[in-house]
């Protein structure tokens, strides 16, 4: 009771605020490119949020971690623990797309993982737009919705710098915790042309917890850029280019002690793991580049037309624990995942009976390749085997999208035709390598997915919508190649799913709020098994398993100035699901690694003096008490309650502000879910934790 209190007094003290993400900024209408065309939100029968630059500075005093700062300002989301690359990230119960500037950055033909959204230094970021829930509008992959990280670009004439200097450290054991950033960026319009470069570095240690010993999670140091170039051809014409590049190198890994987990140890102990002799060879790299077209006028209507790529090869030298206590089983391999593609719209309109009739139709492509081979640990330039052996797969959509304004009303609905096709490549299938699939091609499959929409207005400033969409998760091909014998017998076809939406939100004066229930059904799970047809043969190909699943949920936020130097912000998230297990028959919930506890965040930003900005927030996670007692015998993990405070100060002192933070404030001692040995086990968290900078911007 105590902490909820103390959530009280904090929102009402000092927290920032949400500058509605959904709602409108000052006179100005937002527009998000996760629509197609760069529609207002008030437009769109889904819910999307929109987390822009002074969110982001203000989140980003406090932690660099990007999905935190969602978690404190973007309601329905799910964001298991285990380190940046052990845990996943869910939106309502589901699995989300990556994108940087709408360039894919994690389809590599099987569920993400949270570490696309580390790809980028945090503040070269202008904004981040998220879909919630599950859409058609860019086909199969993001049956979460999408999560777009924008770079920056310049806005004015004069020359506009960005820079930062940040590092902070656990205050109880500062020992190996330190974590650096910096960054610096510049750029500038002139005339019908613009540019911004910019560039960062990370340092980052592990932290430790309340006790001072280690928490889950891999140091490393890392290098990024971004850039944006924009040509304004003539009044109706513009070009744009965006592209970003990362380098990440590991350090040392820390992790559950596998012989406690194997022993059933209910709080084990976070140790150093042993590392691979050929650690230092391990390396992440990532680049992504995107051009884009506007026409104004093309035969009378509007063209949209981006080309796009990304590339990424991820080398681990990793050390798999031994949970019977053994040697380390030292492991070794190289990923590459490449995904090319063009979007293409068109748009157009015209009066009709007394209201504005909008189309838009176009087509979609994309190319997506992987291959991962399992390579020698004592000599990593030797291939031993194939974890997926080479996958492509090509993606064809065709798609049509109607919309009908008439007075308080607008309706939309629309259709996408899924065309869907690949093989098993040749790469080394001729040495006989473990793993290896037969090359040839799967069986064709197509999907045809819906949407229909409607958008109320009911008072100035306010709406009510209704949506029906339709969504599609890829099959883990990459896992289904693996030892298949028969191509012809893996489908791509993508388990669709089903989501039915209802929501409100609006402006009133200083007063913003969004609400949106939902519930989604699928009558697959994105799980994999053998296949049955081919039952007591060595080698069988994995197949979807189709088992339903859904989940239903309500979210929502509000914010609200309260005076000209004081913002309160909340949101609260509440959410269920189910899945059909078959051995029992019968449907069982899912976990807090799928859906998220009750949450409720508060938030508040008070601008104490011209000089002095002062802010805190907090979140309280309610017990999530989803399993019986017979149910967590079977490995099912309930989580406790949790309660998190952050506050920050920042002090202007010329074109920048000194900044101070503290997250985890009352340096509590909780825990959280972390991927280990292929099940979730309970770890300590991160205890209190100071961060120092300072963080320079003029010319904006």
């Amino acid at each position: 009771m105590n902490k909820l209190i103390w959530s009280v007094i904090l929102s009402t003290a000092a927290m920032p605020a949400m500058a509605s993400a959904e709602a409108v900024d000052g006179p100005d209408t937002i527009t998000v490119t996760a629509s197609r065309t760069g529609q207002a939100i008030e437009e769109l029968p889904v819910a999307v949020s929109v987390v822009d630059t002074k969110e982001l500075t203000d989140q980003l005093r406090r932690s660099t971690d990007i999905l935190r700062a969602l978690d404190f300002t973007v309601p329905g989301l799910n964001l298991s623990a285990g380190g940046r690359s052990g845990c996943l990230t869910r939106i309502r119960g589901r699995v989300p797309a990556f994108q940087l500037n709408g360039v894919p950055a994690n389809q590599d033909l099987r569920p993400s993982n949270c570490n696309s959204a580390f790809q980028i230094s945090p503040f070269a970021l202008e904004r981040v737009e998220v879909v919630r829930g599950a859409t058609a509008l860019f086909g199969a992959g993001a049956p979460g919705g999408i999560i777009n990280l924008i770079t920056r670009r310049a806005k004015g004439e004069a020359l506009e710098v960005d820079a930062v200097a940040q590092t902070g450290f656990t205050l109880g054991e500062p020992r190996g915790t330190f974590r650096t950033d910096l960054y610096a960026g510049a750029g500038r319009q002139i005339g019908g042309f613009d540019f911004y470069l910019g560039a960062g570095y990370q340092d980052y240690g592990v932290g430790r917890d309340p006790n001072g010993a280690r928490t889950v999670g891999t140091a490393f140091d890392s290098l990024s850029l971004n850039g944006s170039l924009g040509f304004e051809l003539s009044s109706q014409a513009r070009v744009r280019v965006t592209g970003t590049w990362y380098r990440e190198d590991p350090g040392q890994e820390f992790n559950a002690d596998g012989r406690e987990v194997a022993a059933g140890v209910p709080f084990p102990r976070v140790i150093a793991v042993t590392p691979n002799p050929f650690r230092a060879q391990g390396r992440d790299q990532l680049g992504t580049l995107a051009i884009s077209l506007e026409l104004d006028d093309v035969l009378g209507q509007r063209l949209f037309a981006t080309g796009f790529g990304q590339w990424q090869q991820f080398r681990q030298r990793a050390n798999f624990q031994d949970f019977n206590g053994g040697d380390p089983d030292f492991f070794s391999d190289d990923r590459t995942n490449s995904t090319i593609g063009t979007r293409l719209t068109l748009a157009t309109g015209a009066d009709l009976a007394g209201g504005r009739l909008g189309i838009e139709y176009g087509v979609d492509w994309r190319r997506d390749r992987l291959i991962r081979l399992l390579l020698d640990p004592a000599d990593p330039a030797t291939v031993t085997g194939f974890i997926a052996p080479e996958v492509i797969l090509f993606q064809t959509g065709l798609f049509a999208q109607a919309s009908y304004a008439t007075g308080p009303l607008r309706l939309s609905g629309g259709a996408r035709q899924e065309l869907y096709g690949g093989r098993i490549g040749e790469r080394l299938a001729d040495q006989g390598l473990s793993g290896t699939g037969t090359p040839g091609r799967f069986a064709n499959a197509d999907l045809l997915l819906f949407n229909l929409g409607a958008v109320l207005d009911v008072a100035p400033g306010v709406q009510l919508y209704a949506s029906y969409n339709e969504g599609a998760e890829l099959t883990q091909l990459g896992r289904a190649a693996r030892r298949a014998r028969n191509p012809r017998l893996i489908s791509p076809e993508p388990a669709k799913s089903e989501q039915y939406e209802l929501g409100a939100r609006g402006q009133l004066g200083r007063f913003g709020f969004s609400l949106a229930g939902f519930y989604s059904f699928s009558a697959s799970a994105s799980l994999v098994q053998p296949d049955p047809s081919c039952a007591g043969q060595s080698f069988c190909p994995l197949i979807p398993l189709r088992v339903p699943q859904k989940v239903w949920g309500a979210e929502g936020t509000v914010d609200w100035a309260v005076t000209p130097r004081l913002d309160l912000a909340a949101l609260f998230t509440w959410q269920r699901g189910e899945i059909f297990d078959q051995g029992q028959n019968r449907y069982i919930p899912f976990g807090a690694d799928i859906v998220s506890p009750t949450r409720v965040a508060v938030r508040a930003d008070w601008r104490a003096t011209d000089r002095l900005t002062a802010g805190a927030q907090a979140s309280y996670a309610f017990r999530a008490n989803f399993f019986s007692a017979a149910e967590q015998g079977f490995g099912l993990v309930n989580t406790p309650a949790l309660f998190i405070a952050d506050a920050s100060l920042a002090w202007r002192v010329g074109p920048g502000e000194v900044v101070a933070a503290v997250s985890n404030l009352f340096d509590e001692r909780f825990r959280n879910l972390s991927l280990v040995g292929g099940g979730f086990t309970p770890t300590l968290e991160e205890g209190r934790r100071l961060t120092l900078g300072y963080q320079l911007r003029f010319g904006r």
